[in-house]
């Protein structure tokens, strides 16, 4: 798993979940606040389990590309660099969680930096679009504010922490790589080994003789 690729991952989803947010948000507070919640919950367990896969997939790219650069392998020094860039690093993964947050956490500090400064002519457009970035989390905070047409320490909180809560439950989700690589391993080993036993028991089973017909 490449950067790049968390960072498509996780913009469709929450590119998708902006798109649904907005569709339910005309219906009042109280349908959006649980539908929202809803969504936010299922986008997080979805990304989760898009870490997994990821994370179990890198561990096999890792494996191979370090048995491919061992001395001994006949394909020593032929592992393009671009193979490395896909295997499992918990390293690449911090890179991920950093590089999808970068856009809406911008967004967010200009608009907190603005309202701080009273630049009145960029503040109406970053609170808009700001608004429009953190849409999936407003569910969380509806208890307690219902307005975000000013900046207070809630809606910092939120600007704040939100573009990482996605990429981090998929980082989590990927750093269960190689725990699911060593189980499927595991699994693929006992197979083999079941397969061979049963094949030496079919070969020690006697072949029953064809009966001649009688003269």
């Amino acid at each position: 798993m490449t950067v790049l690729e968390m960072w498509k991952a996780n913009a469709a989803v929450y590119l998708l979940l902006v798109v649904l947010n907005a569709s339910v948000f005309t219906l009042g507070n109280t349908p959006w606040m649980v539908i929202g919640m809803v969504l936010l919950a299922l986008a997080m367990f979805y990304t989760f389990r898009q870490g997994m896969n990821f994370g179990h997939r890198a561990c096999g790219i890792l494996q191979m590309a370090s048995h491919t650069a061992a001395p001994e392998s006949p394909a020593y020094g032929q592992v393009d660099a671009s193979v490395w860039k896909g295997a499992w690093s918990p390293a690449r993964g911090v890179r991920g969680v950093l590089a999808c947050g970068l856009v809406p956490y911008c967004i967010g500090c200009a608009y907190i930096a603005c309202s701080l400064l009273n630049a009145e002519r960029l503040v109406p457009v970053l609170r808009l679009v700001s608004w429009l970035t953190a849409m999936p989390f407003w569910p969380l905070v509806l208890p307690w504010t219902q307005t975000f047409d000013r900046l207070t320490g809630t809606v910092a909180a939120v600007l704040m922490i939100s573009p990482f809560v996605l990429p981090l439950c998929m980082y989590a989700g990927y750093m269960q790589g190689p725990k699911l690589w060593a189980r499927s391993e595991k699994a693929m080993a006992e197979g083999r080994r079941r397969a061979k036993a049963k094949s030496r028991v079919n070969r020690k089973r006697p072949v029953p003789r064809a009966q001649r017909p009688e003269i």
